[in-house]
């Protein structure tokens, strides 16, 4: 009975030492999903709408100056910010167009940009050891689909409206102006 009370006590020991050193790596990462946070909703507030040149100005100069010291996936971020970067006003020919902006801003499943799903994007497809075998079972679960009886059926079967012509007749314009 001692041992294993010992044994918890090692092991929460362990986990907070761990939890120390992780937390401020994690709050890092999370300094940039909080930037796009924080524009993505003052963007979407429509009472701030005389200060948008303004916001759109400070997003991109905290974009720009953002801190990769400790960043995991520097890479994976500055692509993003480049690609954000491609949108901004400042660049010869460009307009204000703030519908872009809140696009790109959005949330997205296949560029996120939370720490774990950053982590979780990268371990399917960019790191070479488990983005392999992940790709390799989903390309085999899309040819199920696709040569699954039901699949093939409904390529194979016409609808109906490539049947049935319709005629519409064509109005002359008899107007003479």
């Amino acid at each position: 009975m001692p041992f294993i009370i010992t044994l918890n006590l090692m092991a929460d020991l362990i986990l907070n030492i761990l939890s120390l050193g992780i937390k401020p790596l994690y709050e890092k990462q999370r300094k940039f999903h909080d930037l796009i946070v924080e524009f993505r909703d003052r963007f979407s507030n429509p009472g701030r709408a005389n200060r948008v040149r303004a916001d759109i100005d400070e997003l991109y100069e905290r974009l720009n100056n953002f801190d990769f010291k400790y960043v995991l996936f520097e890479d994976y971020y500055r692509n993003h910010i480049e690609n954000l970067n491609r949108l901004s006003p400042n660049l010869e020919g460009s307009e204000l167009d703030l519908k872009f902006i809140r696009i790109a801003l959005e949330e997205n499943k296949w560029k996120p940009t939370k720490p774990f799903p950053v982590l979780r994007h990268h371990l399917k497809y960019k790191f070479k050891l488990t983005a392999t075998p992940f790709t390799s079972i989903q390309k085999k679960q899309h040819t199920k689909k696709l040569n699954s009886p039901e699949a093939i059926s409904k390529l194979r079967a016409k609808p109906k409206s490539s049947q049935n012509w319709t005629r519409v007749p064509i109005r002359k314009n008899t107007n003479k102006t």
